[in-house]
């Protein structure tokens, strides 16, 4: 077998065909790292300080009545309470941690070059990551969302440039 189709190998990881990376840095992969960046960011543990707001009341017992009002919601509503109510956080691993710095320096370059540019790039990357709209971003800094994806594109593009004549690995 060969040694980059191991899927245990610790030297090389297994790549699925669709998840496979490009031989250079091409803007759209540069894009779905900064992405994958800020889910990275977003799994990490909180800083320890106050609890955070809730769940603090004691457990009690439900009801008869309740359980017949819980058993008559639609499919919808009580598929997203148990998704609510079952939600963990698997913690990043070292090397997704270490990507994800990776990325956040690339950015400090997109701002040392155009701070515009890394503005926009971030701020895209980091909606897309938490599944909000990009058009409402738009619309809050009032920014025309032609320019605003003509800057994005730029700043991949760039990125993507700056990756490939350092020589930096692909991931």
């Amino acid at each position: 077998m060969e040694e980059s189709l191991k899927i245990n190998a610790l030297e090389q990881p297994y790549c699925s065909e669709r998840d496979s990376a490009p031989a250079q840095w091409e803007p759209e992969h540069v894009g779905k790292r900064l992405v994958k960046a800020f889910i990275t960011l977003d799994r990490l543990p909180r800083l320890r300080g106050p609890r955070e707001p809730g769940g603090h009341w004691p457990r009690h017992a439900v009801e008869w009545a309740d359980q017949l009002a819980q058993a008559e919601l639609d499919e919808s509503e009580r598929r997203t309470r148990e998704q609510a109510s079952n939600r963990t956080t698997i913690r990043p691993t070292g090397a997704e941690i270490a990507q994800m710095e990776m990325a956040f320096d690339w950015l400090r370059e997109l701002r040392a070059e155009d701070s515009g540019m890394a503005l926009v790039t971030s701020l895209w990357a980091l909606r897309t990551a938490r599944g909000r709209s990009v058009k409402a971003l738009c619309a809050e800094k009032k920014w025309a969302p032609h320019t605003f994806y003509r800057k994005r594109a730029k700043a991949l593009s760039h990125l993507a440039n700056w990756l490939n004549a350092r020589s930096v690995p692909v991931f």
